[in-house]
């Protein structure tokens, strides 16, 4: 049985991987697949020709070209998501993180949907604490889905404002239920 683990941006998706880690599940992360899909030379070079560089491309430089940049974004998931889909399938994974499980229409291809949730307010308090005011915290939160339209596809939804005790022992809960139910 293998369950995704998705939500928002700074949502606390990798505190609950990292807790099913330490309880001995194997886990996966699509962002890191991403990165070695990412540094594949072959890859590499088709971003790099995606916006007119000579490789190879730094991320930086890739997520530069994409602001504001709708087909280009859309040309890059065409070359980046096959190859990160085919890697997360061949994986012996328990419990994936992916943040864009729903945007990318994955959500049928596990056994059961996590959903990782602190709230609009806490995940921005979280974005300004990671990023400084480097970044517009909006604009990357409206990249995405809203986590409101995540929930309606979850198995079990996880907030995170809470105490990390709290977390833990509700996806101790959530790992009893799922067991129980075979």
């Amino acid at each position: 049985m293998v369950t995704a683990v998705t939500g928002g941006i700074a949502e606390g998706k990798s505190t609950v991987l990292d807790y099913l880690a330490e309880l001995g599940f194997r886990t996966a992360s699509a962002d890191s697949v991403a990165r070695t899909v990412f540094e594949d030379p072959t890859v590499n070079a088709l971003l790099a020709g995606a916006v007119d560089q000579k490789g190879p491309i730094s991320p930086i430089e890739l997520r530069s070209a994409l602001f504001g940049n709708p087909d280009l974004r859309r040309l890059v998931n065409r070359i980046m998501h096959p190859r990160i889909i085919d890697l997360i399938r061949r994986s012996a994974a328990d419990f994936v993180e992916i943040p864009l499980l729903i945007e990318t229409c994955l959500q049928g291809e596990f056994d059961s949907v996590w959903v990782v949730t602190c709230g609009l307010g806490e995940q921005k308090r979280r974005l300004v604490a990671r990023y400084g005011n480097t970044v517009d915290v909006d604009v990357l939160i409206a990249a995405q889905l809203p986590t409101e339209v995540k929930i309606a596809f979850a198995d079990e939804v996880f907030r995170t404002n809470c105490d990390f005790q709290t977390v833990r022992r509700n996806v101790s809960e959530a790992l009893q239920r799922r067991f129980e139910l075979g």
